[in-house]
């Protein structure tokens, strides 16, 4: 079965997120003392206990990569990950590297796959008509899964950007259109997915924001990757050495599932796809009112 890759509402992800984060700050409007609704993402996460590291500081991502973070910039501190996964109802698997929080609330979700030496000797043969075409074809499989499962069921509406590969900074990136059931497969969802190539394996950067701001992050995203992200002595793609060990898939099995191709079994989500949001347009639509109240924008609705 082809896998599907890494699906999720982006538009709702914060907001499935601040709907835990938040209910103690909707509860209080209802009594004598309401608390003062937090500013922003990285502040409720921090009074719900999760602590932050604020830029600029050098952020690292496990023991293979490290990200300078920049003043206004916000990290989540190694040991409250699994907090922070617990907190916006997300899988943890033990593979997460770091979560990191731009000052417009856009985030960024590190995990390493020690996957091997990726080769990138098929950059040129990244034919984005027929990955798409894969990927719709699996999706018909992965879609049968998710009604077993009682959850929308998902399709793809072609590239938002089709993948392309950076020689410079051997970076793959891509990013999917994709609607829901949940609306009639009206509203429009991004999903971009960076994949930063070393010596030992692949970091998956995943970028959540909302589609009316997704050119300027992703462009601020990939400034920020392209200046401030690194891996560490002996990491580096360039370091490979005869002898090392070599994954057994290319550039385009990763636009396809990467490593979690072998593994994907539900359709939906095995360890590579990490970020779970509530289904349902009503869910959703309650979760956004509880983000408008909290941060401000648009309050009545």
């Amino acid at each position: 079965m082809i896998p599907l890759p890494f699906i999720h509402y982006v538009r709702w992800i914060k907001l499935a997120a601040l709907a835990s984060l938040t209910l103690a700050f909707v509860h209080a409007e209802e009594t004598a003392k309401p608390e003062t609704p937090p500013r922003d993402f990285s502040e409720a996460l921090s009074r719900k206990g999760v602590k932050l590291i604020a830029g600029p500081a050098t952020y690292a991502l496990g023991s293979v990569a490290e990200i300078k973070l920049p003043a206004g910039f916000h990290a989540v501190d190694a040991g409250s990950i699994k907090d922070y996964y617990q907190l916006t109802r997300n899988i943890y698997s033990g593979n997460e590297k770091g979560v990191v929080i731009g000052p417009s609330d856009w985030v960024l979700v590190f995990d390493y796959d020690e996957t091997g030496y990726i080769k990138d000797d098929e950059k040129d043969k990244l034919d984005a008509d027929k990955l798409m075409a894969t990927m719709i074809e699996g999706q018909k499989e992965g879609n049968k899964e998710r009604a077993k499962q009682g959850w929308d069921e998902m399709k793809f509406e072609g590239w938002a950007n089709p993948p392309r590969y950076d020689t410079q900074t051997n970076n793959l990136t891509w990013a999917v259109r994709l609607t829901s059931s949940s609306d009639g497969y009206k509203s429009v969802f991004l999903n971009e997915s960076i994949r930063l190539l070393g010596r030992g394996g692949v970091m998956n950067v995943t970028l959540i924001t909302e589609p009316e701001f997704y050119p300027k992050d992703s462009a601020t995203v990939a400034s920020l990757l392209a200046k401030d992200f690194s891996y560490v002595d002996g990491q580096r793609y360039a370091e490979f050495k005869k002898g090392d060990k070599i994954a057994e898939y290319g550039l385009a099995a990763l636009v396809l599932g990467g490593a979690g191709a072998a593994a994907f079994k539900l359709g939906f989500l095995q360890k590579f796809w990490k970020i779970l949001v509530v289904g349902g347009a009503a869910a959703a639509g309650t979760i956004k009112k509880l983000w408008n109240k909290i941060t401000g924008k648009n309050p009545d609705v």
